[in-house]
């Protein structure tokens, strides 16, 4: 069985309140007994212009604070966060938990997103192993790309999906948002035939007026493309997906922050 902590967590333009953010979140997991956190999309940068100011220099100490963490409690963590590298910013993320920190990147960039990130030149994963199970790790509307664009079929296990994904109260899993907006992620999972389990900000917390944006319903998603849980609308909350073969057998909230 693979257990996978999920958090929401609002978006914030200040890199020391993500921060302060997510080890309230992981402290949520430290006595369960999670295989992996998984974290919303840019989550220690935030998604804002204020990415732009995200080097290394900068957030290496927060990487080192969760890395140390993943070790003091055997957990694996997937952070992402954008990173300023030479002239270049990358949408992408630390996994911990192993010998080696991995790393991944978004490489299917939105129209606009191409006018300020950049992706790597050279070949980079999409797939990786956590305690037998293979899983693919897809960023915000990578998933509703070419199913195929990522991994092979019969690649994976399981689909993770950190995001900014804006759901509209009262949405639910279905070929269409309430909105009547095709959700084309449902098109996909349908052709997976995987479970996919979205972790999505709780909403903003910017010094500038968004009218659009995440509003948590983190989904969880079955293999049948059933709705197996999602999180709760606008709330800075965790929870943890259980899955077993290619199969969610619970889903559930463990708190707030």
């Amino acid at each position: 069985m693979l257990k996978i902590g999920v958090t929401q967590l609002k978006n914030s333009t200040s890199i020391e309140d993500n921060f302060n953010s997510i080890m309230g979140s992981l402290a949520l997991f430290e006595k369960s007994d999670m295989d992996l956190i998984l974290f919303p999309e840019c989550s220690l940068s935030g998604f804002s212009a204020a990415m732009k100011e995200c080097t290394l220099d900068l957030i290496q100490p927060y990487l080192s604070e969760v890395e140390s963490w993943s070790q003091k409690y055997q957990k694996h963590v997937a952070l992402p966060t954008a990173l300023v590298e030479g002239n270049k910013i990358f949408n992408t993320g630390f996994l911990f938990g192993d010998d080696d920190i991995q790393r991944f990147y978004k490489l299917g960039l939105t129209e606009s997103e191409q006018n300020f990130f950049s992706i790597p030149d050279k070949k980079t994963k999409k797939v990786f192993n956590i305690k037998g199970y293979n899983v693919a790790m897809i960023i915000c509307y990578e998933a509703e790309m070419d199913p195929w664009k990522f991994f092979a079929e019969d690649e994976v296990d399981v689909i993770l999906w950190p995001g900014y994904w804006g759901w509209n109260k009262g949405d639910t899993w279905q070929e269409y948002k309430k909105d009547n907006e095709a959700c084309l992620i449902y098109k996909n999972v349908t052709i997976w035939n995987r479970p996919i389990i979205q972790s999505n900000f709780a909403y903003n917390d910017l010094s500038d007026y968004r009218d659009t944006g995440p509003h948590g319903m983190s989904m969880f998603v079955n293999s049948d493309n059933t709705l197996a849980g999602c999180g709760d609308y606008n709330s800075e909350s965790c929870y943890e997906v259980h899955i077993s073969n290619t199969e969610i057998k619970t889903a559930q909230k463990i708190g707030e922050l």
